[in-house]
């Protein structure tokens, strides 16, 4: 019996019969080719995602006219020629038990002319808030043409085996730019108040009626709020919704935003779990057809309480099913601490503006036939130099094809960097993550040994066939004169010494690290000044954690000065720098948070390659980088030797 008896429960709609209600949400992923044809890579990543246990699966955004097309990882409908290679993918989920349903697209204003080579098209010609593009207004003849081109796309993927198909009406794509008072301004048929408005997205689901069977789902996915200033809300999207449920509509997606909300669409870790399930419970409300809730719903008792308590039908997941396929089965299972945790991050965001789809905790996307591990046929005595993310993630997948494996750390306790990376507010993920990582290390036949300096006489009485070095980066003090003195720390330091640290800091560098120790500290009552170089703060963040990071801190109160070099530091004081400015004394600080270089550590290295016969460095030890480059490369090394 689950834990989780409304999760798991059967549902349906229309001729889609569910076994629970956990549908993969529609996430570009850019493993198509370049034409917008499947390709064995989507295949089998969408496979294994079907294998782990969802309901059933939305396949990404998929273009149903190429002046649509976002890029030229966006998938494509618009034409015959595709059907073929969409039944192989439609197969590949039905022949493991799977369902699937395609989403239909059409980006609007926020296509790229630079990649379709047409002009953009739109209700109105108000200039995209993202590329600053000006649009074509289409006339009522292309809107007509376009309303066909959808219901071509969704006949199309019925005759391809999809079992529905989604329309995506939200974040800021055509079919939200009609609806959206923010981006409408038409004074026709399709244009003016609600009704008028939403007509365009009316007639798509009529006629896309007419061409699939009358139980056939069609699913509209809306932005219920902008999250704008002049943009939909909530009460005008109950109107919408049950205007789409009287044409036809067979479910209804409740999402949020559009491109000038962009940081809020795609929810990273600063925004609460569940931050859009209000908006599915008031179209709820409204409708007798199911709804569907999203936005960073990641805790299976979450998801429970939303269909307990009826404010959805279903839940939609969506980079939780990119960190950990086998999501669904293991929390059927009550296996929760092995589920491979989502990071929030948004790295797998980043991936798809111009490359194929990564994910910081799994490197086997887009590579997901590897996820199941080959066994070794000679088991190699492995010994691994450091207990970081990526010696544990090495010493996991090795151990995992049966080798013998042993894991010295020179500190306490395992973790590395990702012990500091879990201090910052909001940074829960990574701490579960790490928890993640102890708890499969301890499920494996590891040997942990803690407290444990490697020299090179101790490495050679072990007598490794192999030896993998994760040792971290030699951490270098950046060079400014007077950084020597008492008060002055460095970022480790600042975070694991918290008790010490004066009310008045000055943080020096304001990059991914300085900015998320300046969130940290002032959220302790610290007064926090933060001094970059570069005119942008949080860079090696993505942008909607280095957006929301930023905000936190100016809310916070906290000074924060770019372009500025600090060229000397003192007792209680800095120096800073700037062009064509005279240099300025900063004063009465307490404690004083300098950077560090992260410099390659090999020379442990050259001295073990005259005695073992592989040698292998990686992680910050190879080079300093985040944390997705130290996991990717112990799972790499992992499944080489």
């Amino acid at each position: 019996m689950t834990a989780f008896p409304n999760l798991f429960s059967p549902f349906r709609i229309g001729s889609l019969s569910i076994k629970n209600r956990i549908v993969m949400s529609p996430m570009e992923t850019h493993l198509c080719n370049a034409e917008g044809f499947v390709t064995k890579e989507l295949i089998s990543y969408y496979k294994e995602r079907s294998l782990g246990g969802v309901g059933y699966i939305t396949v990404e955004n998929t273009a149903v006219d190429p002046a649509g097309r976002v890029n030229d990882g966006m998938m494509c409908v618009h034409d015959d020629k595709y059907i073929p290679d969409l039944k192989k993918l439609a197969d590949a989920i039905h022949a493991g038990g799977g369902k699937i349903v395609l989403q239909l697209s059409h980006a609007g204003r926020e296509a790229l002319p630079y990649f379709t080579g047409t002009g953009t098209v739109a209700p109105s010609a108000i200039p995209s808030p993202l590329t600053k593009e000006m649009p074509k207004e289409l006339t009522s003849d292309e809107v007509k043409a376009i309303v066909n081109s959808f219901a071509c796309g969704a006949e199309r993927a019925l005759k391809a085996g999809f079992d529905g198909v989604e329309i995506h009406m939200a974040h800021g794509y055509l079919v939200n730019q009609f609806f959206s008072p923010e981006s409408n301004t038409r004074t026709d048929d399709y244009g003016g108040d609600t009704s008028r408005r939403a007509r365009f997205g009316k007639e798509i689901v009529e006629s896309i009626r007419k061409k699939v069977p009358d139980d056939y789902p069609v699913i509209c996915r809306i932005s219920a709020d902008e999250y704008t200033e002049t943009g939909l809300k909530l009460e005008e999207s109950k109107e919408i919704a049950k205007i789409l449920e009287k044409a036809g509509a067979s479910a209804i997606h409740a999402s949020a935003c559009n491109y000038a909300s962009a940081f809020f669409n795609i929810p990273c870790y600063y925004l609460e779990e569940g931050c859009f399930v209000h908006l599915a419970e008031g179209i709820k409300k409204v409708v007798k057809i199911p709804v569907l809730s999203v936005g960073r719903i990641h805790d299976p008792a979450m998801a429970e309480k939303v269909l307990r308590e009826n404010k959805a039908d279903l839940i939609v997941l969506g980079r939780p099913l990119i960190a950990d396929p086998y999501l669904p089965n293991k929390v059927k299972e009550g296996k929760l601490a092995d589920i491979q945790v989502c990071l929030s991050c948004n790295r797998c965001i980043e991936s798809i503006s111009d490359k194929k789809l990564i994910c910081t905790v799994n490197p086997y996307v887009g590579k997901d036939e590897l996820f199941h591990l080959q066994k070794t046929v000679k088991p190699k005595k492995v010994l691994i130099i450091g207990g970081g993310p990526a010696g544990m993630s090495a010493a996991i997948t090795l151990s995992g094809r049966g080798h013998n494996v042993s894991l010295w750390e020179k500190k306490g306790e395992l973790g590395g960097n990702l012990r500091y990376a879990a201090m910052p507010p909001k940074k829960e993920p990574v701490g579960k993550f790490l928890r993640y990582l102890l708890k499969q290390t301890e499920k494996k036949s590891i040997s942990v040994s803690l407290n444990k300096e490697a020299t090179e006489n101790n490495i050679k009485q072990f007598a490794a066939d192999a030896v993998v070095l994760a040792h971290g980066a030699k951490d270098v003090p950046v060079e400014i004169k007077g950084t020597e003195g008492d008060g002055v720390l460095n970022v480790k330091r600042a975070f694991s010494s918290i008790e010490t640290i004066g009310n008045n800091v000055a943080i020096v560098g304001g990059a991914a690290e300085g900015c998320e120790l300046a969130d940290y500290l002032s959220s302790q009552g610290k007064k926090v000044s933060v001094i970059e170089m570069r005119r942008v703060l949080g860079l090696g963040l993505v942008a909607h954690p280095r957006f929301h990071v930023c905000e936190r801190l100016r809310k916070r109160g906290a000074t924060l000065i770019i372009n500025a070099k600090v060229t000397e530091v003192g007792r209680d004081y800095i120096i800073i720098s700037r062009r064509k400015m005279p240099d300025e004394k900063l004063e009465g600080f307490d404690t004083i948070v300098i950077p560090t270089l992260h410099q390659p550590n090999t020379e442990l290295e050259s001295q073990l390659k005259t005695f073992v016969p592989e040698v292998y460095t990686i992680g910050d030890a190879k080079e300093g980088r985040t944390a997705l480059e130290a996991i990717a490369e112990g799972v790499e090394i992992g499944l080489k030797i």
